[in-house]
């Protein structure tokens, strides 16, 4: 970013911070209807129930992450973060009129082409937003802010699967291609204005050396390590994740039943425990401190997998996932504002894009896992995933 601009102000950082925490809040709610379990579904059905065309979709959206993720992060400290996301808003119109044409003609390639170029805008649009939200934050307010857009974007992801309860009750609760092309068309028309958020945001400028161009601890001993350390541990855990995760809503299609509004009412509560456990990650760290907290939570996340691969009794199921998928996330904060305290401004932009490469890794391994449900059943890859997991909280 040029040095020349003008330095913003303490209103208009302000100001970045609470558009960028509205933008993520309307961005969740659409996305949980056209991205998530709804839309793996819609593939499912329209693969003649593979898992495995699944995975390979989930690859193409987190591959075009992975390489753009790179370049994406240099542009981040290069050019102005505010100009990357008024380009980012052109790119999600893009993405979004090709997944409307891909999701209306039922046609595979088109689908393919509009994941890659969703995997390219997130690429783009993580990195630049959260290096701009991380620099507008005052000094020592990171891990509470940090926490506030997280619970504010799991309660988008909660919210989104309630309306999709009323639309599924008017168009009709059935597992039809031509229902879920309806309330999918919906979602993905709802990103679209929740993207003007993104529009004449301020640039943060800081000066060099000055406390907010620096991590609070860029300077102790080893402090280079701790980013790699949080990278790897993502690696690992983003490798589980993918073999499991985007295939829960089959897994209790398949093995329990559930129509299309009980599982919207399932992700709904599941969203909604995602920002409670969050606030009690953030809690708890203020206690016994982020990296505590963090091994807290990620142990009791792996015992909760082990457990929801031999519990049967659907109750039982229901709220051990809940709890699984509620401690597993609650710990994303946490990792990102230790990351951000040791990493200087000028490089924010390329860390969170190795944060995105980390987190995107699970796109290989959902192919892996799409084959193993195919192969075997969702229990047995749950409890590999587990132990990848417990491989991931040894890091820690």
């Amino acid at each position: 970013m040029g040095s020349g601009a003008e330095r913003a102000t303490e209103e208009q950082l302000q100001k970045n911070i609470w558009k960028i925490i509205w933008f993520n809040g309307i961005f969740s709610v659409f996305s949980s209807i056209a991205q998530l379990g709804l839309f793996d579904t819609y593939l499912f059905i329209m693969a003649g129930n593979s898992n495995t065309a699944v995975g390979w979709a989930e690859s193409i959206s987190g591959l075009s992450q992975i390489v753009l993720a790179g370049p994406a992060g240099i542009l981040t400290d290069t050019c102005s973060r505010s100009k990357i996301l008024n380009w980012c808003v052109l790119l999600a119109v893009l993405a979004v009129g090709t997944s409307i044409a891909g999701v209306g003609l039922d046609n595979f390639p088109i689908i393919y082409a509009s994941l890659f170029v969703f995997g390219a805008y997130s690429a783009i649009q993580n990195t630049a937003s959260f290096a701009l939200y991380s620099d507008s934050i005052p000094q020592g307010s990171r891990a509470k802010w940090l926490s506030r857009v997280s619970i504010v974007n799991q309660i988008g992801y909660g919210a989104g699967p309630f309306l999709s309860l009323f639309l599924f009750a008017y168009f009709g609760n059935e597992w039809k291609l031509s229902v879920l092309h309806v309330v999918l068309i919906i979602g993905f028309l709802g990103m679209v204005p929740a993207n003007m958020f993104l529009v004449n945001l301020k640039d943060a400028q800081h000066e060099d050396g000055g406390a907010e161009a620096s991590g609070a601890y860029c300077n102790l001993r080893y402090a280079r390590v701790v980013p790699w350390l949080i990278c790897t541990l993502d690696v690992v855990s983003a490798v589980g994740a993918g073999m499991t995760v985007k295939f829960f809503p089959l897994f209790f299609k398949e093995d329990y039943g559930l129509n299309p509004g009980q599982i919207q009412l399932l992700f709904a509560i599941y969203g909604l425990s995602f920002g409670f456990f969050t606030w009690l990650c953030e809690k708890a760290a203020g206690k016994i401190g982020r990296v505590q907290a963090g091994l807290l939570f990620a142990l009791s996340g792996v015992m909760c997998l082990f457990l929801l691969a031999y519990l049967r009794w659907l109750p039982s199921v229901l709220v051990v996932f809940v709890i699984r998928g509620a401690l597993a996330n609650a710990i994303y904060p946490i990792d990102r504002s230790i990351l951000m305290d040791f990493v200087p401004s000028s490089e924010r932009g390329r860390w969170n894009a190795a944060e995105s490469i980390s987190s995107m890794s699970w796109s290989g391994s959902a192919v892996i896992g799409g084959y193993l449900m195919d192969a075997y059943d969702y229990r047995q890859t749950f409890v590999i995933t587990a132990f990848i997991y417990l491989v991931s909280a040894s890091l820690r």
